[in-house]
């Protein structure tokens, strides 16, 4: 079964930098209704849809016409909400990662409607996602996938950081600022706590997922997290995604369908290792070989890759193949974000169950949360 997805495009025009700096500064949300967001914004076209939201482009009206990205999640969308709270996750989480860092997108505002929530962004000018930066290249070379592939780990240690886990790391949840290179990483609608308990609620995209939620239909976080930055590294290097089917994903086998280095390829296989316990960590990958410059502006590893790469068995089946793939376009289908519901949590950090039953088909899967 193949899984394809609904696509976003192109964020922009966007306002000066000096406006979004006085924006960001005031941040707090100024009010719950209705009659306040139309105060303070005005709504503009559609931008594109998401698995729980729909996103607008907007300008914020006392702010020198500051050019915002507008979110609009539906009531009944929602169903997991901020612990203690009735806000929505999201929303929640985004407010635990919203700080000075420039990987990750801020939120400016948020306000509470009859029937749903509007999330007010920050939207970087001129800025392409990196889905659509890929199918219009055909691929993106090693040297600039290093600075981008930096930027996303650096953005996912801060989430990591502050107690978040995003869940949904893609190349269409990563936005390219078309002249700097700075990325930003997006949508917070499958976020969730980081915690070192088993998750047993799928919230993602089912082609980035690892083999032991299609094997066990549970997962821990940071090794998932793992798993899908792999693929997205993939997906960069190759310009198509490595799976094309969870069948694929639960082989054991990888496939290079273009030439990359050795130590690229290398970096790969490790992240997609079949073993939860056999990936690296994050700040293993920081300082991969690949990354030449990470051990520069990143703190070391306890623990240095060589070590680790040595107890990390290879699978004997990953091979190369030559390159097949046209310069420009992009063949293999992007998954949509999906949820399905939850399951009694297990509370125990030891390994995934063996009683559970091999289960590949997608046909629990949904929408709904």
């Amino acid at each position: 079964m193949r899984l394809r997805s609904a696509r976003s495009g192109r964020w922009g025009p966007a306002g000066t930098p000096r406006a979004a700096t006085a924006a960001a500064a005031s941040v707090s949300r100024v009010g719950h209704d209705k009659e306040t967001f139309e105060r303070l914004y005005r709504m503009g076209p559609l931008l594109g849809r998401g698995g729980f939201g729909s996103v607008y482009s907007g300008v914020r009206l006392a702010a020198l016409g500051l050019q915002v990205a507008i979110k609009q999640v539906a009531r009944e969308r929602i169903s997991s909400w901020g612990h203690g709270t009735r806000i929505p996750m999201e929303i929640a989480m985004m407010r635990k990662v919203r700080s000075d860092c420039s990987t990750i997108i801020q939120l400016l505002n948020w306000f509470e409607l009859p029937d749903s929530f509007l999330l007010v962004l920050e939207r970087p000018e001129p800025s392409q996602d990196l889905f659509e930066l890929i199918r219009n290249r055909g691929f993106v070379p090693e040297s600039p996938a290093q600075g981008i592939f930096l930027q996303v780990l650096r953005a996912v240690r801060h989430c990591h950081s502050r107690g978040v886990l995003h869940r949904d790391i893609k190349s269409n949840n990563i936005i390219i600022h078309l002249v700097t290179g700075k990325i930003k990483l997006i949508d917070f609608g499958c976020s969730t706590l980081l915690r070192n308990m088993v998750y047993t609620k799928f919230s993602g995209t089912p082609l980035y997922y690892p083999p032991e939620w299609f094997l066990y239909h549970c997962y821990h976080g940071r090794p998932a997290a793992i798993w899908s930055l792999g693929v997205l590294l993939y997906e960069m290097v190759c310009g198509v995604l490595p799976f094309r089917c969870c069948e694929d994903i639960t082989s054991g086998q990888l496939f290079f369908k273009r030439q990359i280095s050795v130590e690229c390829q290398q970096l790969i296989r490790w992240c997609l290792n079949m073993k939860d316990w056999a990936r690296p960590s994050l700040e293993d990958v920081f300082n991969h070989p690949w990354l030449p410059n990470s051990k520069a502006t990143d703190n070391a590893a306890t623990a240095t890759p060589a070590t680790r790469t040595a107890a990390t068995p290879t699978p004997t089946t990953t091979t190369a193949m030559t390159p097949t793939m046209a310069t420009g376009t992009v063949t293999t289908p992007m998954a949509r974000t999906v949820t399905t519901a939850d399951t009694t949590p297990l509370t125990s950090t030891a390994a995934i169950p063996t009683r559970a039953k091999k289960q590949c088909g997608y046909s629990k899967l949904s929408d709904e949360q």
